[in-house]
């Protein structure tokens, strides 16, 4: 009998062994697609935002170079795109860690629409992320 109880043993150290090396492959294998797919989702926030602020600010510089021509510039309005023109240069976009993050973005987005309702102008397309908000 003492045999059978060794070969019993030896069949459930066996099936311990390979649960472990199967638990730690499947591990390796998750870390791995989670980085990768954390990775890819990064870039493609990082990149929506940038898009997001150098929209902002493209339209802001346009604009203001616009009104600076012209004889019966609003004042106010001049002050609202050079505030935006100025948080969007201050924007953190090589620090995506930074806490401000979300708070800058939004104080953007703020006076983008400050000035459109100051020029009377529709905003017609927005993008998804300013629908549903960034979250990291």
């Amino acid at each position: 009998m003492g045999s059978n109880d060794d070969l019993f043993h030896d069949i459930v150290m066996s099936e311990e062994i390979s649960q472990k090396d199967g638990f730690e492959h499947g591990r390796q294998v998750g870390r791995n697609q989670g980085q990768a797919e954390g990775n890819r989702l990064g870039w493609e926030k990082g990149a929506a935002i940038g898009s997001e602020v150098g929209f902002y600010a493209g339209f802001a510089k346009s604009l203001l170079e616009e009104m600076l021509n012209k004889e019966d510039s609003k004042p106010r309005v001049v002050k609202t795109l050079e505030r935006i023109v100025k948080a969007a240069e201050d924007f953190p976009l090589s620090d995506p860690l930074h806490p401000d993050l979300q708070n800058k973005l939004e104080e953007i987005r703020t006076k983008f629409k400050q000035v459109c309702a100051q020029l009377g102008i529709k905003q017609e397309a927005s993008s998804s992320s300013e629908n549903k908000g960034i979250s990291f």
